[in-house]
């Protein structure tokens, strides 16, 4: 899918965002319900396990604006809209020459805690490359998301769903399976198949350090004047890294990160989804961060 690690900065927003106060808000923009964020990950160039040889490089860098909008105290929709620009560079890639890519992501997310000791997250995505956005059919890739985490006792959560994706010559859906712990109001451990493992401590209100594994993942197809024309690709790996996290609640956030890229695989396949050449990339550094801002 490629787009999980965006979606986790948005349950990140404090639980309580519409709860029942003493002096409750009369509006809205109290809540800093408009978003402004980017993010950027970048790994250093890893080599290819392939009769080709040769080493890989892959970077992403994303912006995008979201819009909290209350439907009870309990429930409300987060539209976003972001733009995505990614580089994956293999210099000795016989299918095709293009290494820089871009798109565009309409994407849906809805909250609830409506249900007693259950909180559950449905999100829909629509990726659209900005160069073809006149074929759809050929160049768009719609993901989703399904996750209900329930509260199974006072310092344990268990997590089910399911996720997957459909477009590009491929469709594929996975279960959603995880449980998370918090021995004190400090440390949550969580493990989450296949969106997020992680170990954290919360130093205060502001302040977060993590021991994270990201998946990093895209999907996408290469343009129609290649070597092999408009074949489609998929990159697939994981990362672990050690995550500093700042965040004035409702109002900003700010991430950064370093970790070791554990290696991962890379396809290419024709137009039509045949014919698939599979190559495994090998380890690699990365680092990166991401800005968040509420108006």
């Amino acid at each position: 899918m490629g787009q999980q690690l965006l979606f986790l900065s948005f349950i990140l927003f404090p639980l309580f965002l519409f709860a029942e106060e003493e002096t409750p808000s009369h509006s809205l923009w109290d809540y800093h319900p408009l978003h402004v964020s980017a993010q950027t990950l970048q790994t250093a160039k890893a080599d290819v396990d392939a009769p080709q040889g040769g080493d890989l490089y892959f970077g992403k860098t994303m912006a995008y604006v979201s819009m909290i909008v209350p439907i009870t105290k309990t429930s409300y929709f987060i539209p976003r809209v972001e733009w995505v620009q990614f580089a994956l560079d293999w210099d000795k890639n016989p299918k095709f020459d293009e290494t820089h890519f871009s798109y565009t992501q309409f994407a849906l997310l809805f909250y609830s805690k409506g249900l007693e000791k259950w909180r559950w997250i449905v999100r829909g995505e629509y990726n659209l490359d900005l160069k073809h956005f006149s074929e759809p059919s050929l160049y768009g890739l719609f993901s989703w998301l399904l996750w209900g985490a329930y509260d199974l006792a006072e310092k344990w959560r268990y997590h089910i769903g399911a996720t997957g994706f459909v477009g590009l010559e491929g469709e594929m859906t996975y279960p959603l399976l995880g449980i998370d712990y918090s021995p004190t109001p400090q440390w949550t451990l969580e493990a989450i198949f296949p969106i997020t493992y992680s170990v954290q401590y919360n130093l205060n209100q502001n302040w977060r350090f993590s021991l994270v594994g990201r998946p990093m993942k895209e999907r996408f197809r290469a343009g129609s004047h290649e070597p092999q024309p408009r074949s489609v690709f998929s990159y697939s790996s994981l990362g672990t890294e050690l995550n500093v996290h700042y965040e004035i609640p409702l109002r900003f956030e700010a991430d950064f990160y370093i970790g070791y890229n554990t290696g991962g695989d890379f396809y290419i396949k024709n137009q039509h989804g045949k014919n698939a050449l599979y190559t495994e990339v090998q380890g690699a550094p990365y680092i990166g961060g991401m800005l968040n801002y509420g108006f």
